[in-house]
C-alpha cells in the first residue's frame, strides 16, 4: 500500500484524531527548514545588515 494512500488504512484517521496529523505537521517542518536553509545559502545577493534602532534615526 502507498504511504499515502489512506483509504484502506482506517487506523490512520483515528490516530489523527488523537494525536493530530504528525506526518503533515512534519512535512511543514521539513519545508520550513528547508526554505530556511534555502535563504540562508543563496549567495547571489548580498546579505541584509540589520542596522541598530537608534543609528536608523
Amino acid at each position: 500500500m502507498p504511504a499515502n494512500d489512506v483509504t484502506q488504512a482506517p487506523i490512520y484517521h483515528s490516530l489523527v484524531q488523537e494525536h493530530g496529523d504528525v506526518l503533515a505537521t512534519a512535512r511543514k517542518a521539513a519545508e520550513e527548514t528547508r526554505q530556511t536553509a534555502q535563504d540562508v545559502l543563496d549567495f547571489s545577493t548580498p546579505p541584509r545588515l540589520n542596522a541598530p534602532a537608534e543609528a536608523a534615526s
